[in-house]
């Protein structure tokens, strides 16, 4: 006897959105490359807002669909293994349940939405802090790669253009030079090129999209190295144009 024919589901850039029954737990976004072979389902993730997971390590999940259920489940790290249970509601939406056992989150649990995240390729705009204090536009051209690389992430190239007559700005402009979207998670490193013509780089990291299925902003935290503003840190907004 054969299993009934799975329904398809859209290969890609998932999200999933975890919401513990622990208040002190609270959200844990769930995001990378997930794919279909008949009912076979696979795809390597990062898991982030979980301190008992580390945001740096991509986790393979592997899972099946039978009819609109879906289950997935992922390797053991450091002994816990997180999974989830959904029901698939059209090719790009699944909601249900999450349990996480074993590890320092054993016995966490609670609800799970996913989705297939759109494409974040385009014209980003937001401002950072300059020199002298004053609000420096920023807009950051991203181009996303529909190709997952193996750790499950979707690379993004692009370049960076500062605003370089309103306000006193360090950097001049720059160039991306490692980031990735995998989920509603975005990481960005850029070289820059400083006012007084030397090279610095910023830092864009711990990145969320507000929204994983219409994302029309990104907040995370800017590190600046090398120039005038040297070891600042600030969390800013960019905004979808």
């Amino acid at each position: 006897m054969t299993d009934s024919p799975a329904t398809s589901l859209t290969p890609g850039n998932w999200s999933v959105t975890a919401t513990s029954v622990d208040p002190a737990v609270g959200t844990i976004h769930v995001g990378g490359n997930l794919t279909q072979s008949g009912s076979d389902l696979s795809g390597s993730m990062y898991v982030v807002g979980s301190m008992c997971f580390d945001v740096s390590q991509p986790v393979s999940f592997t899972g099946t669909m039978t009819g609109t259920t879906v289950t997935l489940t992922s390797t053991a790290v450091n002994g816990q293994v997180f999974s989830v249970t959904a029901t698939l509601t059209t090719g790009t939406d699944m909601s249900g349940t999450y349990a996480i056992t074993g590890g320092c989150a054993n016995g966490d649990h609670g609800t799970a939405v996913a989705n297939a995240v759109p494409s974040i390729g385009g014209t980003w705009n937001g401002a950072v802090v300059g020199s002298d204090g004053s609000s420096v536009p920023l807009s950051v051209a991203l181009t996303q790669d529909p190709t997952a690389s193996a750790d499950g992430s979707f690379p993004l190239t692009g370049t960076l253009a500062y605003t370089t007559s309103v306000g006193n700005t360090c950097s001049v402009s720059g160039t991306i030079t490692n980031a990735f979207v995998a989920g509603s998670y975005v990481l960005m490193n850029a070289d820059t090129v400083e006012k007084d013509g030397s090279a610095g780089s910023v830092f864009y990291n711990n990145v969320l999209l507000d929204s994983s299925t219409t994302p029309l902003h990104m907040t995370g935290t800017y590190q600046v190295a090398g120039g005038d503003c040297d070891g600042d840190v600030e969390d800013i907004t960019l905004t979808k144009q």
